[in-house]
């Protein structure tokens, strides 16, 4: 992706908690050139802690509590990087990483959230859930509704154990038994087999708020029939067991836990100064008071002599000063100081669409204080989800062009890197059928067929296959996009029947000072040759040079006997046509350009993109495809009408057959589409029957450009469904039968669409 500047100095993001937000939109607002930002999280949907309540009362569904980061991040052009983080090496600088290398940084920022403390009471691992991680409690708590409803309708009774006394554990009994109860059609006054406990070592419930505020929640527990048990120190956590340290024991079907916070050993570990409650210390900047490199915010943070209650309403509020310091380190200005609230509002819903206020000695309740809750919240995960459209420009003087030809540039102003940075098909052979023609003996031509790779005949009778590949990066991670411009670049290879052999290399990187440069140079190449080596394919030399945005190409080698290549010609009368992967990463990396694309998409489009056609080109060898080729830039119509040309080929295409990946029919629906869509579909002039089946979003796909896709094979009838179960267990979960081919010799190539 292109840099805003030259890099000199890198951000890195830990966590994805409710300050980071704040932090990625303020850096979305106000670009710092030159500094790098990368953010490093095991979730990429974050949980709004505030909405938990009205998410288990059955309120909101799961998408309404939830932002995505990706969008967000994409917004702050920074580095997405999903994965947990165990270590930071404070005198190297650099945060380890599973399965990768480590990365570097200039300053770093904390924002891990906290867990319940009582995870460190034997047991808890094994026999109880902690309400965080909120996205790990959901599972569970999906679990424990349905076998609480399927007992209490069987006539049996169902026992839930809740150890806490806060505001989490009350609010967590209000909704459960709310939800529980609405489920069987009960009103929450009603008796019932569910029997939920309520266990504190406080000698008051919410022993931190006002008379008032404790006298009304413990009177509103017990009109819901949710015991309490106050002054009671839990010792143990055993199969269906709370131990008490007085000897008393709890017997539940569940237990639950939504005690004090506490944070993973590893921050001090790493050498961070921790506070007497074991939190990192901070002081009045939000910044390490051992590391100045080091900033910390929300829960994993205590700042120096002004300790708060572990709560999201401090988080939320620490996120805009967290911003501007962050800003202000790194580009050398004096830091502002924060002063936290002495006392923050809470609003705590009782499940049944109402709410308790509480601060200081003011207390009140009622539906009013549930809608403000409600309005709060959601105004929270819309401030983060509905992001400031991209403002496109063509950046041309103006009356060089007239109007017409000003909005159709403005309409592609935002070019997409990946396949759909390519030059597009019907200007590629104007080009080149211009050039002169040279010639050699032993340069095999295939007749009017271009194939996906040069044929050199050696003088040992063996072919050399040859092809060059070049990918821009569309994704801010080197390794990621290392990986997947290498699988591409060997596809062509593959789908030539071929193995690689060896490779050179072309590298492009933006300009950055030397450090930096010289980190995202190696992950990138560390990836590729790793990649290369999976696949047996030797990297013998290259290329680099500087450019705008990150680039790798491959010029790959191979060798292979004349009989055994793979052409695009061969298609035989009633072949079945297989595609091995899913349609619309064009699409999706368009949309992820845009902010519109969630995570879950783009996730699981890299994970195509990283799969690699090694495999699927020894199936379609081993169940005798008749012709092959890889689906790319040009889609897949114009790639299989490559496949026909040459001996005017019919098929027969089967819409509702052809697979696609998770959210690109959202997205083409949307008419969000790749630089090249319009040029690939072109073909349609005289090749299809769109006048009959006319374009809707599943038609559109086939001129989607895709990027590292995968291979488009012939096969004859017989073996079809046999080489569709290979395909699948060999991991091309979505290799579908696309088409037939009806006949060879026509008067046109042409494809039908059913």
């Amino acid at each position: 992706m292109k840099a805003n500047g030259p890099v000199v100095k890198h951000l890195v993001l830990l966590g994805g908690g409710h300050s980071h937000l704040a932090v990625l939109k303020h850096l979305g607002m106000n670009p710092v050139s030159g500094l790098a930002v990368t953010l490093i999280s095991k979730d990429m949907n974050t949980p709004y802690s505030g909405s938990l309540p009205s998410y288990i009362a059955g309120f909101h569904a799961h998408n309404d509590i939830h932002i995505d980061l990706r969008p967000l991040a994409q917004f702050a052009n920074a580095r997405i990087i999903q994965a947990e983080v165990k270590s930071i090496n404070l005198e190297r600088k650099e945060v380890k990483l599973p399965g990768r290398p480590a990365i570097s940084f200039d300053l770093i920022s904390l924002n891990i959230g906290s867990n319940p403390d009582a995870i460190k009471i034997p047991g808890a691992q094994n026999f109880a859930f902690g309400i965080k991680p909120i996205n790990d409690f959901i599972i569970h708590f999906q679990s424990i509704l349905k076998l609480a409803v399927e007992n209490l309708k069987s006539h049996k009774e169902f026992n839930i154990a809740i150890v806490g006394g806060g505001p989490a554990s009350v609010e967590l009994a209000f909704a459960l038994q709310f939800r529980i109860h609405k489920e069987l059609k009960l009103k929450i006054t009603d008796k019932s087999l569910l029997n939920i406990k309520l266990i504190s070592a406080d000698q008051e419930l919410l022993s931190s708020h006002n008379k008032k505020v404790r006298k009304f929640a413990t009177i509103e527990l017990e009109k819901r029939g949710i015991e309490l048990v106050l002054d009671t120190q839990v010792k143990a956590f055993k199969k269906n067991m709370v131990v008490c340290e007085n000897g008393d024991y709890f017997n539940a079907d569940k237990i639950l836990y939504a005690t004090g916070a506490s944070i993973p050993s590893w921050p001090g570990d790493s050498g961070l100064a921790l506070s007497e409650d074991g939190f990192i210390e901070v002081n009045n900047h939000l910044q390490s008071t051992s590391h100045d490199f080091v900033f910390v915010a929300g829960d994993a943070a205590t700042i120096k002599d002004k300790v708060r209650p572990k709560s999201g309403v401090y988080a939320v509020r620490q996120g805009t000063p967290l911003a501007k310091n962050l800003v202000r380190f790194s580009t050398g200005k004096r830091l502002l100081r924060y002063k936290p609230q002495a006392h923050a509002l809470a609003l705590m819903s009782t499940g049944n669409k109402s709410a308790i206020a509480s601060r200081n000695n003011i207390f009140y309740h009622g539906r009013i204080i549930w809608s403000i809750k409600q309005k709060i919240d959601a105004a929270f995960v819309r401030k983060y989800s509905q992001l400031p459209k991209m403002k496109v420009s063509p950046q041309i003087a103006a009356g060089l062009v007239d109007k017409g030809t000003e909005q159709q540039l403005i309409t592609h102003a935002m070019r997409c890197a990946g396949c759909g940075a390519k030059v597009a098909s019907n200007v590629l052979a104007e080009v080149l059928q211009q050039l002169p023609v040279i010639s050699h003996d032993d340069i095999l031509t295939p007749s009017t067929i271009p194939e996906d790779a040069a044929t050199i005949k050696l003088k040992d009778g063996r072919i050399l296959v040859q092809s060059v590949d070049q990918l821009k990066a569309f994704i801010n991670d080197p390794w990621i996009f290392g990986r997947i411009a290498t699988n591409h670049c060997l596809s062509d290879i593959y789908a030539m029947g071929c193995k690689p052999h060896s490779a050179l290399a072309v590298v492009g990187l933006p300009f950055s000072l030397k450090d930096y440069g010289r980190e995202q140079l190696k992950e990138l190449m560390l990836s590729c040759t790793e990649t290369l080596s999976e696949h047996n394919c030797a990297l013998v030399g290259g290329h680099s040079a500087e450019t705008e945005a990150i680039y790798l190409g491959l010029c790959v080698n191979g060798f292979i006997n004349q009989e055994n290549l793979l052409t695009k010609g061969g298609m035989q009368e009633g072949d079945v046509l297989i595609l091995s992967k899913p349609l619309g990463t064009g699409t999706l990396l368009a949309a992820d350009m845009r902010y519109k694309a969630s995570h879950n998409w783009i996730q699981s489009a890299l994970e195509n993109m990283l799969l690699s056609n090694r495999e699927v080109a020894q199936c379609f060898k081993n169940n005798n495809a008749t012709a092959c080729t890889d689906v790319t830039g040009f889609g897949l119509a114009g790639h299989l009408m490559e496949m026909l040309s040459g001996h005017n080929i019919e098929v027969d295409l089967y819409l509702s057959d052809i697979p696609a990946l998770d959210g690109a029919l959202e997205c083409l629906a949307h008419k969000i589409y790749s630089s090249l869509h319009e040029d690939n579909k072109l073909i349609t002039n005289n090749a299809f029957n769109t006048e009959t089946v006319g374009y809707d979003e599943k038609s559109e796909l086939l001129f989607d450009p895709q990027t590292a896709g995968g291979l488009l094979a012939s096969i004859p009838a017989e073996k079809a469904e046999k080489c569709l179960k290979e395909l699948r267990e060999s991991g091309s979960r979505g290799a579908k039968a696309i088409g037939r081919v009806t006949r060879v010799g026509a008067n046109v190539p042409s494809i039908t669409l059913k």
